[in-house]
């Protein structure tokens, strides 16, 4: 069987979001269009969604360090899921784990009871971004547009969908990282020199 990344989202979001809410596959400009149905009691979680298990090592790119932002977010990235594609008993099905802890999930409706507050989930999403590469202009997006928001009501259910661009706007947050400084080095010269 093949499938794509593409397959994985859409599979996710056919299983796991109410046929009311009106989506399609998120993918460049038209996930900027989407519509964020916003509630105060909501709490968030963010999905990435990948083709397969091997295809998870990709998102270390998306980082100036990995191991330094794994270093420092695993301990809090309970509400933040890698979602796959996978074949298990002759059947397509999705298979999850946390994003830095690699903590795996068991059944991927797990992850709706794993939202976190509005203020933890900015504090967390502020901390990410200051690790993320500046993003390749040929990717066409933005650094959250490729990121999937939830938000969950009391019941574990979604209520909100949008991508991580979308929920930094709607909140006031520039979800942009900051340029890397680099600097030049100085060589030392070294052996005779020139004077005239």
């Amino acid at each position: 069987m093949k499938w794509w990344e593409k397959t994985v989202e859409y599979y996710f979001i056919r299983k796991f979001i109410p046929d009311e809410m009106i989506l399609s596959p998120l993918d460049g400009e038209q996930e900027k269009a989407g519509d964020a149905f916003l509630s105060s009691s909501e709490k968030w979680v963010v999905l990435e969604f990948k083709k397969d298990l091997k295809s998870l090592a990709t998102e270390k790119k998306k980082y100036k360090n990995y191991d330094l932002a794994a270093a420092e977010l695993s301990s809090s990235d309970s509400h933040h899921f890698l979602i796959y594609g996978q074949i298990a008993k002759g059947k397509f099905g999705l298979g999850g784990k946390t994003y830095f802890s690699n903590s795996p999930v068991s059944k991927i409706s797990e992850i709706f009871e794993a939202g976190k507050e509005k203020e933890e989930f900015i504090s967390y999403l502020e901390r990410l971004i200051e690790h993320k590469s500046k993003v390749d202009e040929s990717s066409g997006g933005s650094v959250g547009s490729y990121s999937f928001v939830a938000g969950i009501n009391k019941d574990n259910k979604v209520t909100s969908c949008m991508n991580l661009y979308e929920f930094g706007l709607d909140h006031g947050l520039k979800l942009e990282p900051k340029p890397e400084i680099k600097r030049e080095v100085e060589h030392e010269r070294s052996g005779p020199s020139l004077r005239m």
